[in-house]
């Protein structure tokens, strides 16, 4: 059996990667859409390639690895496969992209024991250099730009008034972006840092060294360019092309003060550091652990199962979810006792939805004259772009409205419609003294909630069980000004309409 073991053990790539690259096809479109449109992480392409050599250098390490399943890492690939099938529910695209080098790690390990992790945990770890967490730095690394900047127009004697991001001169204003955090650098520079120390070392702390050099370098060659584009704005009166088109210019600093002393200090460490990696990988290093003699097969298979049944079971429930949305079919409510309505072309305020399935609104007007709207907003089948916790769905056009206050506010005795609390937000027209107030909830498959977050993981579960609808639902009125300023008239009105219309 172990001869047999060793027999499989140079094929499994070829008859298990491609279900493993096909179990995460999703993931890799989206890595893919990500670095095709966006600047920052165009250098995704580059990693990429940088995986693959890596890999393709080491085919020699591969090949000699056996089969030595691991339970332990069975494990984990169980609850990694878990935590995919839920992120990919729930659409969350930064969890899902940093959950695919962990899933085709742990698919390796639970296969070929540690020794997979020894020759390949390094080149596909380079991955998360492409994935989109680094942007969320943007904010500390303008922060830290705009710092030795200042010094340096201090150092120049260039008169500047600093308002936060915002540099102003005599001459004109430079606002330091998120383009001019140098983000970019900082993981174009961290990522050549790490793919010379896969490359080159074998031992952990040059690699560190090398990567901690190249961010410092790549950070001080951004406060450079940013510098450099003031100051030839200021020399020039604003006159140079510089200070509108600054991308080459930006490059050009990035190697001079980032890859060339970087090569300069990658030559410069010790020499026993400097033997290729994959040639450092000797025979009786590998395997491990010795190789499963029993069933050599049972550990591929499962490991490669557990990849591949996150993408298998939406399409298995796709029947149930279409079903669902079919019959889902909300409307708005109808002679509601002591209230006329809903009244036909009638509106108070609308939120700024994309492409709803469903958005339907009513104005109700009490016998004594209160106005209250009812809004239902939402999705048949939650899917890409059309999501109900989403970027670009906003409670309220902000080229229309302003806010004023919004805040969590119990309701005491809610009905079965409402949860036991709501969003209160207070919005104003741009052109309109008048405020509105909104009771604002969602309803994901049944489920009801204020918070976003329980909505999102919620709407996660309901899409695994089938249920892929989403739904904002609203209540909407007009504070009477200066006889109401708190708009307890309008809270007091939902409260009677919600008792009345949605028990």
């Amino acid at each position: 059996m172990a001869t047999l073991s060793r027999h499989w053990s140079p094929y499994l790539g070829t008859l298990f990667l491609p279900l493993l690259v096909l179990g995460l096809w999703s993931e890799w479109r989206d890595f893919f859409s990500l670095w095709h449109d966006s600047i920052i992480y165009a250098h995704g392409y580059l990693v990429l390639a940088g995986v693959l050599f890596l890999l393709f250098q080491r085919r020699e390490a591969l090949k000699r690895l056996s089969i030595s399943g691991s339970p332990l890492a069975l494990f984990f690939l169980a609850g990694a496969s878990v935590a995919l099938l839920l992120a990919q529910a729930a659409d969350i695209r930064v969890v899902r992209l940093l959950l695919t080098p962990v899933l085709i790690l742990l698919w390796g390990w639970s296969i070929w024991g540690r020794s997979f992790l020894r020759v390949a945990a390094g080149p596909v770890s380079l991955l998360l250099f492409a994935v989109p967490v680094w942007d969320d730095f943007s904010p500390l690394l303008q922060h830290i730009t705009v710092f030795f900047n200042t010094l340096f127009l201090q150092l120049a004697d260039i008169e500047a008034t600093i308002n936060e991001f915002l540099i102003v001169l005599e001459v004109g204003a430079f606002l330091v972006e998120d383009g001019c955090s140098g983000v970019r650098y900082l993981m174009v520079a961290l990522f050549l840092g790490a793919f010379y120390g896969q490359l080159y070392y074998q031992s952990l702390p040059p690699k560190l060294l090398l990567m901690l050099a190249a961010a410092l370098l790549s950070m001080l060659a951004n406060w450079i360019r940013v510098f450099g584009v003031i100051a030839a704005g200021h020399y020039t009166n604003m006159e140079t092309s510089l200070v509108r088109d600054h991308e080459l210019f930006g490059w050009v600093v990035f190697i001079i003060f980032t890859l060339i002393p970087l090569f300069f200090m990658s030559s410069k460490l010790e020499a026993s550091w400097s033997a290729p990696a994959a040639a450092r990988l000797p025979d009786d290093d590998l395997p491990a652990h010795p190789p499963t003699e029993r069933f050599p097969w049972v550990w591929p298979v499962s490991a490669t199962l557990l990849v591949i049944w996150p993408a298998i079971v939406p399409l298995a429930l796709q029947a149930k979810t279409e079903a669902v949305a079919e019959a889902w079919k909300p409307d708005l409510v109808r002679a509601v006792p002591e209230w006329r309505g809903p009244l036909p072309h009638a509106s108070i305020w609308q939120p700024a939805f994309s492409n709803p399935d469903v958005n339907l609104s009513g104005v109700y007007v009490s016998n004594d004259f209160q106005q209250v709207q009812l809004q239902i907003t939402g999705y048949r089948q939650q899917s890409q772009d059309k999501e109900l916790i989403f970027y670009r769905n906003r409670l309220f056009d902000d080229s229309e409205w302003q806010l004023v206050s919004s805040s969590q506010r119990q309701v005491t005795d809610a009905p079965g419609t409402l949860p036991p609390e709501v969003v209160e937000t207070v919005i104003q027209a741009r052109q309109d003294d008048a405020p509105i107030i909104i009771w604002s909830w969602y309803d994901v498959g049944g489920y009801r909630t204020a918070s976003k977050l329980e909505a999102k993981l919620a709407g996660a579960v309901k899409k695994i069980s089938g249920d892929g609808r989403g739904a904002l639902w609203a209540l909407a009125g007009r504070c009477t000004g200066t006889s109401d300023p708190r708009c307890e008239a309008q809270r007091l009105a939902f409260k009677r309409f919600v008792s009345q219309a949605l028990p």
